[in-house]
C-alpha cells in the first residue's frame, strides 16, 4: 500500500496537466482531494454532461444560509481534473479536508466564547458575511506561511510569487519530477517557518507558547493543524479499506504534512486523534452553483484566487507543449477584441506582436512567452504604447467573463428551481458580462421580464440595475444586467419566504414593511413593491402606511411620499397596478399635507425654506398629475 501526494496550486493549468499525466501513469484505486467531505454525495454530478465549469460547491447551514463557504472549480483546476479522472475510471473519489460542519461548529463556539454565551443550543443566528475561499487565509502574520510562494520567489530573484510559480510550474512543458520538486521546496519552507516560530517563541520567552500544531497553540495554528490532522485520518481510512494506490491531491503547502511517513507514524496518529477529539458540529447542506472567472480572481476577495483565470484557461485549452501557438492564438484573440471595440489591430500588428513577445522571452531566458511578455507586446505594438485599452484586455481576456453552468437536476431549494424556470421562460439566461436590456412594458414578455427583475430586487438579488430611459413615457425601462455567482446564496437565503419568486418577494416585502420605522422608508418600499406587482404585499403595506400617516406629524415626510405615489397613480395602468387603493392613500396624504402645511412653513430659515419650497413644488406637480378636481381644490386652498 502506497500513498502518492500531489501538491498543486489551486486553479493552476500546469499543475492540472501534470496531475492528469501522473494519475494516468499511477492508475490509483482511490483519489482523495482537498475539499469538504460534507459534499461527497454531490461529487457524482461532476461527471454530468450539463456541468460546465467554472462551478462551485456551496456548503451552507440550512437554518442560517449566510453561514456558508464556496469551493470553486475551473476546468483547469487540478482538483477538478482529479475528480473527473476518478469518476471516468470508476474508482472512489472523496474529499478529505476538515468538514464544514466542524468548521461552522468551531466558528459558533468561538462566537459563544467571545459573547460569554451558553451552549450550542442557545446560539443565536449570525449575519456574518460568508467566506468565499476554499482555504481561508491564515490569520498569522508570518512572512513564509502567509505567502510561501512569495518567499521562494524572492529567493529566486522574482518580484512576485505568482509569476515564479507560473514560470516554473504552470507554463512548463515537461511535467517529469514536478511534484517531487514541489514537495522538496515546500518541505524546506515549512522547516524554515517552524524555525522562525521557535525563534520567535524563544525571544518572547513565553512559557505558555505552544509549538505550531499543538492543541495549546495559537488559534490559527490549531485550525491548520486540525485540517491536516483530518486529512491524515482520511488517508489512514483509505489504507484500512485496503486501497493499494492512494492518490492525494492537496495544496502544495500541505503536501509535506501528508507524506506517507507522517501518516503511518504512531506519534502523529495519537496527536491527530487528540486534536480532533470533541469537535463541535453544525448541520450543513451542499449544492452546486455556477461560478465565474471574475470570482476566481484573487482581487474579488477569494482567498485562493489567481490573478489571470482567463489566461490560465487559454493555457489549458491550447496546451503548454504547442510552443508559439500559445502566443499566436492569444494575440489573435486580443486583436479580435480590439477590432470589436473599433480599435485598429491589423494582421501585420499581430505578427509583430508575436515576434516581440518571443524576443522578450528569449532575452529573459524563457522557453516561451508568458503573460508578461504578451502584455508588453500588446501595449507596445497593438496599442501603440497607449496603456488605456489594457484595462479592456484585462477584463475581457486576462480575467474573462465566463460563467459556468450547473445541471438542472442538481440539488437546489424550490426557489432556485422556480427562478431557473422563469429565466428560461423569459429567455434571460444569467451572464457574467454586463448586458443592457431595453423593455417595452406594453409587450407581455417585456412586462414579465420587468416584474422578475423588480421582484428579485425586493428579495435582495440585484441582478438588474435600473437606468433612466430616454423619452417621457413610462412604458419603457432600461436595465443593466450582470449575474454574480453569490446571488445563488442570496436566493437560498430568501427561500424561507416562499417557493416561487412572487411568493418569496411578497413575503420579504411584508416583513420589511413590518420592520420599517418611518414614513419615508415605507414609501420607498411601496414604490418597489408596486413596480414588482405584489398585490398582497401592496395591501399590507398600504394599510401600514395609512396607519403610520394618520399619526405622522412631519409634513416634510408626507410631502416626500406624494410624488412617487402620484406617478404610479397616473401611469400605473401600464403594468396593471391596482390604482384604487393607491388613490385613496394619495387623497389622504394630500389632505394631511394641506392641513399641516401652514404650520410647517412658519419660522423657517433660508435653507429650510428652500427645502420646503422644493417639497411644495413636488406636491403641486403630483396633484396636477393626478387630475382630481377635489384634491386640486383642497391643495389650492392650502396654498
Amino acid at each position: 500500500m502506497t500513498v502518492h501526494v500531489f501538491g498543486v496550486r489551486h486553479h493552476g493549468p500546469g499543475s492540472a496537466r501534470s496531475l492528469r499525466q501522473a494519475l494516468e501513469a499511477l492508475r490509483p484505486d482511490v483519489v482523495l482531494v482537498e475539499g469538504p467531505p460534507d459534499a461527497d454525495e454531490a461529487l457524482a454530478l461532476a461527471a454530468h454532461e450539463g456541468m460546465r465549469p467554472p462551478v462551485a460547491l456551496l456548503v451552507y447551514a440550512p437554518d442560517e444560509p449566510r453561514r456558508a463557504a464556496y469551493y470553486p472549480f475551473a476546468e483547469f483546476s487540478p482538483e477538478w481534473v482529479a475528480i473527473r479522472h476518478a469518476l471516468a475510471a470508476g474508482v472512489p473519489v472523496r474529499f478529505m479536508d476538515l468538514p464544514m460542519a466542524h468548521q461552522l461548529g468551531l466558528a459558533l463556539e468561538a462566537e459563544r466564547q467571545r459573547e460569554g454565551g451558553g451552549g450550542m443550543g442557545d446560539e443565536q443566528p449570525s449575519q456574518a458575511t460568508p467566506p468565499e475561499a476554499v482555504h481561508p487565509p491564515s490569520p498569522l502574520p508570518r512572512p513564509i506561511r502567509s505567502d510561501p510562494l512569495q518567499a521562494i520567489a524572492e529567493a529566486a530573484g522574482y518580484a512576485e510569487g505568482e509569476r515564479w510559480w507560473d514560470h516554473m510550474v504552470e507554463e512548463r512543458r515537461d511535467a517529469a519530477g514536478v511534484f517531487d520538486a514541489v514537495l522538496e521546496v515546500m518541505t524546506a519552507l515549512r522547516e524554515a517557518d517552524a524555525a522562525a516560530d521557535a525563534a520567535a517563541d524563544a525571544e518572547a520567552a513565553d512559557p505558555n507558547a505552544g509549538a505550531a500544531g499543538d492543541d495549546g497553540g495559537d488559534e490559527g495554528d490549531r485550525y491548520e493543524a486540525r485540517r491536516e490532522a483530518w486529512m491524515r485520518q482520511t488517508i489512514r481510512r483509505a489504507l484500512r479499506d485496503g486501497h493499494e494506490r492512494v492518490a492525494v491531491v492537496c495544496g502544495a503547502w500541505h503536501a509535506p504534512a501528508l507524506a506517507e511517513e507522517g501518516v503511518r507514524s504512531r506519534e502523529t496518529k495519537a496527536r491527530d486523534t487528540e486534536l480532533l477529539a470533541g469537535l463541535p458540529k453544525a448541520k450543513v447542506q451542499a449544492t452546486w452553483v455556477p461560478w465565474s472567472h471574475g470570482r476566481l480572481c484573487r482581487e474579488s476577495g477569494y482567498g485562493a484566487g489567481v490573478a489571470s483565470p482567463g489566461w490560465y484557461r487559454h493555457l489549458w485549452d491550447v496546451g503548454h507543449d504547442r510552443g508559439s501557438e500559445v502566443a499566436i492564438t492569444w494575440l489573435a484573440r486580443v486583436a479580435r477584441l480590439l477590432r470589436e471595440k473599433d480599435l485598429d489591430a491589423s494582421p501585420a500588428s499581430v505578427i509583430e506582436s508575436v515576434r516581440l513577445a518571443e524576443a522578450l522571452a528569449a532575452l529573459r531566458g524563457r522557453a516561451m512567452p508568458g503573460l508578461d511578455e504578451l502584455t508588453e507586446a500588446t501595449r507596445s505594438v497593438l496599442l501603440g504604447g497607449d496603456a488605456t485599452a489594457l484595462a479592456l484586455v484585462r477584463d475581457k481576456l486576462i480575467v474573462g467573463e465566463l460563467l459556468g453552468e450547473v445541471p438542472e437536476d442538481a440539488p437546489v431549494v424550490p426557489l432556485q428551481a422556480a427562478l431557473a424556470r422563469e429565466q428560461k421562460r423569459l429567455r434571460l439566461p444569467p451572464e457574467a458580462g454586463q448586458r443592457v436590456l431595453e423593455l417595452d412594458l406594453r409587450k407581455p414578455l417585456d412586462l414579465d421580464r420587468s416584474l422578475l427583475l423588480h421582484r428579485l430586487n425586493v428579495l435582495g438579488v440585484p441582478w438588474g440595475a435600473g437606468e433612466r430611459a430616454r423619452g417621457k413615457g413610462t412604458f419603457k425601462e432600461v436595465w443593466r444586467l450582470q449575474w454574480q455567482p453569490e446571488f445563488a446564496l442570496r436566493v437560498i437565503e430568501a427561500a424561507p419566504w416562499g417557493n416561487t419568486v412572487p411568493d418569496a418577494a411578497a413575503g420579504r416585502a411584508r416583513a420589511s414593511a413590518d420592520e420599517a420605522q418611518d414614513l419615508p422608508a415605507l414609501c420607498v418600499l411601496l414604490d418597489r413593491i408596486l413596480l414588482a406587482d405584489l398585490p398582497e404585499a401592496t395591501a399590507h403595506l398600504l394599510a401600514r402606511l395609512d396607519a403610520m400617516a394618520a399619526v405622522a406629524t412631519d409634513v416634510a415626510h408626507l410631502c416626500d411620499a406624494l410624488p412617487p405615489l402620484a406617478s404610479v397613480l397616473r401611469y400605473g395602468d401600464v403594468r396593471g397596478t391596482d390604482l384604487e387603493a393607491v388613490g385613496r392613500l394619495v387623497g389622504g396624504l394630500v389632505a394631511r399635507v394641506a392641513a399641516g402645511l401652514p404650520a410647517a412653513c412658519a419660522s423657517l430659515d433660508d435653507a429650510a425654506a428652500a427645502a420646503m419650497f422644493r417639497r411644495i413644488s413636488g406636491v403641486h406637480d403630483a396633484v396636477a398629475l393626478g387630475q382630481d378636481a377635489d384634491r386640486a381644490a383642497l391643495w389650492q386652498g392650502a396654498l
